[in-house]
């Protein structure tokens, strides 16, 4: 089985959520790359983006991504902005990625009233179309697997990876 795992995706996709269940569902320790910043500098992703800027957190966050990627069993859920330097793309090729794919409408339903994302307040459908031709095809490039959670709980989601995984394992 693959132990090195990231998942990634847009905001909203369920990367933290979906990283928690499935590192307890492998047995794996479990990052949230998010969360690990946050303990670091003891303050939010919003305030850290405020009191500094963004190229300071995605720093932050690159600086990261390498620390944690020296562990040999985890999975890891990274930002969704995380895919934007190629020093990241680089650490992510060397695990498995897990691309959460979520359509526009599923991701404004569950990020709209969501204030503590520095790129999302005062969010419009138009700012995740917009993130979502930034990103997206960066996504799908780098993943191993991707699954769309735009209409699926988040039990249906972990099936649906557990399978996939089982599937990648197999046939690499």
């Amino acid at each position: 089985m693959i132990n090195q795992i990231y998942l990634i995706g847009p905001m909203g996709s369920g990367k933290s959520t979906m990283g928690r269940l499935l590192a307890k569902k492998l047995g794996l320790p479990y990052f949230d790359l998010d969360k690990l910043i946050e303990d670091q500098e003891k303050m939010s992703i919003s305030d850290i983006f405020q009191k500094h800027n963004e190229k300071y957190f995605r720093d932050l966050e690159s600086i990261t991504l390498k620390q944690y990627s020296e562990e040999s069993n985890f999975v890891i859920s990274t930002g969704g902005g995380c895919v934007l330097r190629d020093q990241n793309l680089n650490i992510l090729r060397k695990g498995l990625v897990i691309y959460l794919k979520i359509s526009i409408e599923t991701q404004f339903e569950r990020v709209k009233n969501r204030t503590h994302r520095p790129l999302l307040n005062n969010v419009t459908k138009d700012t995740l179309v917009q993130l979502d031709k930034e990103r997206g095809s960066v996504y799908s490039g780098i993943s191993n697997i991707e699954v769309d959670v735009s209409n699926l709980d988040k039990e249906d989601v972990l099936s649906t990876i557990i399978r996939r995984l089982e599937s990648y394992s197999e046939k690499n």
